[in-house]
């Protein structure tokens, strides 16, 4: 009996322990910008796992571009807010268009 107890123990610990792995990987996002010149990043770009560590000092440089960097799940509602003047996502995209930043 007490094995039994053991092993009902051990699975919560071992679910928990898959869930947290889970929970701490990034999810897959995607760039909704406009290309950026020299082939920087290109629109529509794709990143697994987070953004990768190459494009941090061009996010420094250009704030707006992490703005549109988004989970794939919204892409429809974000791009959706990129064609409609003055929210965020239209003025970021604007500005990068511009070369502003």
């Amino acid at each position: 009996m007490s094995d039994v107890k053991e092993a009902a123990k051990n699975k919560p610990e071992s679910a928990s322990k898959a869930s947290v792995k889970v929970e701490k990987q990034s999810p897959t996002c995607i760039y909704l910008g406009p290309n950026l010149p020299g082939g920087r990043l290109l629109q529509s770009t794709v990143f697994r796992g987070g953004i990768p560590e190459y494009l941090k000092p061009l996010l420094e440089d250009l704030p707006d571009v992490e703005e549109l960097i988004v989970p794939v799940d919204i892409i429809s509602e974000v791009q959706e807010r990129i064609g409609k003047t003055g929210t965020a996502e239209y003025v970021a995209y604007q500005t990068i268009l511009k070369g502003e930043n």
